[in-house]
């Protein structure tokens, strides 16, 4: 199967979105089919096993890790050239609506299938003067994946959610992690040692997060404070690291930064046990991460984490910004080490059936039932339709509009003309057949209005 990828958040970006898609992508090669992503430009993003259409982006100052691609209509012609028989837009938002439009402009028809991973219309209330946006943002979310032909997401809870919320058509796609990297026999003396500042015997929790205010990871500023004697390793990065930092000051807490692969893994099982606060996961990597390691999961009672951990058999569930009934499991799980094997090992036989080769099976048999039911039928212009496009321009020129008047240098990728060389050295495939003619020039930043 030809299958192109519309990512709205891609490589080096660090975060269960892009893990998922990378995972998806190679177990779609592993079938056979022939892939190419299209992805907001950044450096890295091209560091992949399949093609990569980098368009030209910009950085949002406010999460500087989130770029906005600004798709144009290069974009329907390179597709075209690939001719694939489904799209898959991996969680549409700001440049995943901009390639929807740009597609339906071109009148570029295939089948279609959005995949929903993030709570944008909840994240956004986490930001001073953005919250009346919430109701903006889930209506513009809706209309979208309501276009498409079959929609994901990640969780029972959030598939009920979403429903009830009026979206179409909504099939789940399976949890899954790599359990053969992350499991209880990488737990690592040397790791340890690294977590607790070198006092391996101290008591040690792990979190694994990005630091930005809808991850709420300053509430276990708040637990560990309850618990004497032991110690927080935080592993992330984000824009609000230096504001935790200053709120876990005085705590038993370390800042580890970003860690993947094999390390990330030795985190996770040279831990005691595994401690989270985010409370708009719509199903929550990390917790199956930490489970596969064999480690007891606290975790909230909110979004998809109900659905992967069993309370008091896989790890336990305090109800959200309750800091007792977070705070008594953890006192618990550190104290009482026969609790601690008996919940990891349970959490690790929970999650031995969720595998990517089943979880990826289950997405390509979504695909072949969007190709199944398509009709290639063209449909006119409606006023809803017009509206969303208009607010999607609006919302990326809101975006474009704050470097501006922040940061007016940190809307370039660094060395200014990256972005322009980029494209005009082509994106190739790994046969070296040109997917993108880029003939016009384009500007490196986006221009001002």
């Amino acid at each position: 199967m030809r299958i192109a990828i519309i990512a709205e958040v891609f490589l080096p970006k660090i975060d269960g979105v892009v893990n998922r898609t990378l995972n998806l992508i190679r177990h779609l090669q592993r079938s056979g089919d022939d892939l190419l992503v299209v992805c907001p430009q950044a450096q890295g993003c091209t560091e992949c096993p399949v093609p990569v259409m980098d368009v030209p982006s910009f950085s949002f100052p406010l999460y500087p890790e989130y770029r906005v691609g600004l798709p144009d209509r290069r974009l329907a012609l390179a597709l075209k050239e690939f001719a694939p028989e489904v799209i898959h837009y991996i969680n549409p938002f700001a440049f995943g609506f901009q390639c929807y439009d740009v597609l339906r402009k071109a009148r570029f028809r295939v089948p279609t299938v959005c995949s929903f991973h993030t709570l944008y219309g909840e994240f956004v209330k986490q930001y001073r003067g953005l919250k009346p946006l919430s109701a903006v943002l889930w209506w513009l979310m809706r209309h979208y994946h309501n276009r498409a032909d079959l929609n994901l997401t990640v969780s029972s809870a959030m598939q009920e959610n979403l429903v009830q919320r009026g979206f179409q058509r909504v099939a789940l796609w399976p949890p899954a992690v790599d359990n053969d990297l992350f499991h209880p026999r990488r737990a690592s003396p040397v790791m340890r040692s690294r977590l607790t500042g070198g006092r391996p015997e101290r008591p040690l929790l792990l979190t694994v997060s990005r630091l930005a205010p809808e991850k709420n990871v300053g509430f276990l500023a708040d637990v560990v404070r309850q618990l004497p004697g032991a110690c927080l390793a935080i592993v992330g990065d984000g824009p609000d690291r230096a504001a935790l930092e200053r709120r876990f000051a005085g705590s038993d807490s370390r800042f580890l930064g970003y860690l993947k692969g094999e390390e990330l893994a030795e985190a996770y099982a040279s831990a005691d046990a595994f401690v989270y606060a985010s409370e708009t996961e719509t199903m929550g990597n990390v917790i199956l991460e930490a489970m596969a390691c064999g480690r007891a999961v606290v975790a909230p009672h909110a979004g998809g984490i109900p659905t992967l951990v069993s309370h008091g058999t896989t790890g336990f569930l305090y109800r959200p910004k309750d800091l007792q009934a977070a705070a008594e499991p953890t006192r618990a799980l550190l104290h009482d080490k026969n609790l601690r094997v008996r919940v990891g090992q349970a959490a690790r036989r929970a999650i031995e059936e969720r595998d990517w080769e089943q979880s990826v099976g289950r997405v390509r048999q979504v695909y072949a039932e969007a190709v199944k039911s398509w009709r290639n039928t063209a449909a006119r212009w409606t006023w809803r339709e017009r509206l969303a496009q208009a607010t999607t321009v609006a919302l990326v020129s809101a975006f474009r509009a704050v470097p501006r008047l922040r940061a007016p240098s940190s809307s370039c990728q660094k060395g200014g003309n990256s972005a322009q060389a980029a494209l005009h050295k082509s994106t190739e495939s790994r046969t070296g057949r040109t997917l993108w003619d880029t003939s016009d020039r384009i500007p490196s930043c986006p221009p001002r209005p």
